[in-house]
């Protein structure tokens, strides 16, 4: 049985011609973390908003565990959804210090049980020992750690990560991201993480949701969405991609599907010359000019496998592993 389940659910900004959301579908089960992904304006965060009640749809109707929170004449606020969310700058208030920014949802409770639950969501993200600092006084890691724990600290039924981790760099970005998905899951929360790094939805996401124009474009687990993208688009928010004019195999090949050849081989895709190797550390990636194709075709070979630039190549399907 799902938990989030969002039925045709449409949104269109005043003096907007096109909705920013548009007849989207989408299930999510107890526990499970989807990734969502797409360009600029996709509508990312504009879905997000809809789910955690800052913006009331134009049609549709969304459920939580059973419970109605929008739909026909019913839009419950905020407050009352169960819903935690993340934002791309955390938004801790600097006057306050992090146990009461954390605490900062529970203003219902006793001041004890409030300290308590706090002190309790700050452990779980490995900060209670700075409890008494202030925001300036924090890394952007640490920042990010604390307004997922005033999330984690009113006990949600689901998580709303909207880019959290875009401002830092890229190996503290992994590591939070990592780290943070461990404590969702460890403690079974709903999660959907908005990123427009198709790294982060591949190695974040049980699913991969993928939007464009506020249509829901491929919704499938990582490996089914990088092996079989419904169209190139898609393919590259996850990498770069080759177009082959007038292959028979798949239009649409990474460099690492492809490999070189003499030229002279049938099963050639297409033929070039070499014009750039750029070596990349763990492989290099060979820039080749077809002769009948303006654009360049990009291939990746081992290290230490040798090349060079003028060189006359084929280009030749990578048999698939499995």
């Amino acid at each position: 049985m799902s938990l989030l389940d969002i039925q045709s659910l449409t949104h269109r900004y005043p003096g907007n011609s096109r909705p920013a959301v548009d007849r989207i579908t989408l299930e999510l089960s107890r526990g499970e973390v989807l990734a969502l992904i797409g360009g600029s304006g996709s509508g990312k965060s504009t879905l997000l908003r809809c789910i955690a009640g800052l913006e009331t749809p134009s049609k549709g109707r969304i459920t939580l565990g059973g419970r109605t929170l929008t739909g026909p004449r019913l839009h419950l606020p905020p407050e009352r959804r169960r819903i935690g969310m993340v934002a791309q700058s955390g938004d801790l208030f600097p006057h306050l210090t992090v146990l009461k920014n954390t605490a900062f949802g529970l203003h219902r409770l006793p001041r004890a049980k409030r300290r308590e639950q706090a002190l309790d969501a700050l452990a779980m993200v490995g900060l209670d020992g700075l409890a008494d600092r202030y925001p300036a006084e924090l890394s952007g890691g640490e920042a990010q750690r604390v307004a997922l724990a005033r999330s984690l600290a009113t006990d949600p039924e689901l998580i709303l990560l909207d880019e959290p981790f875009s401002n830092l760099d890229a190996s503290l970005r992994d590591h939070l991201r990592s780290q943070t998905l461990e404590v969702l899951r460890q403690r079974g929360i709903t999660t959907i993480f908005v990123t427009h790094h198709g790294d982060d939805a591949l190695a974040a996401g049980d699913r991969i949701a993928v939007l464009r124009d506020g249509r829901l474009v491929q919704c499938a687990p990582p490996r089914v969405v990088w092996r079989h993208p419904v169209d190139r688009e898609v393919a590259a928010l996850f990498g770069g991609v080759n177009l082959l004019p007038g292959a028979e195999v798949p239009q649409c090949l990474r460099p690492e599907e492809l490999g070189l050849c003499s030229g002279d081989q049938d099963d050639c895709l297409a033929c070039g010359r070499i014009e750039r190797v750029d070596f990349l550390g763990s492989c290099q990636l060979v820039l080749v000019r077809t002769h009948d194709d303006e654009n360049l075709i990009r291939v990746q070979i081992g290290a230490d496998d040798r090349v060079e630039t003028g060189t006359r190549v084929g280009i030749v399907p990578r048999p698939a592993r499995h």
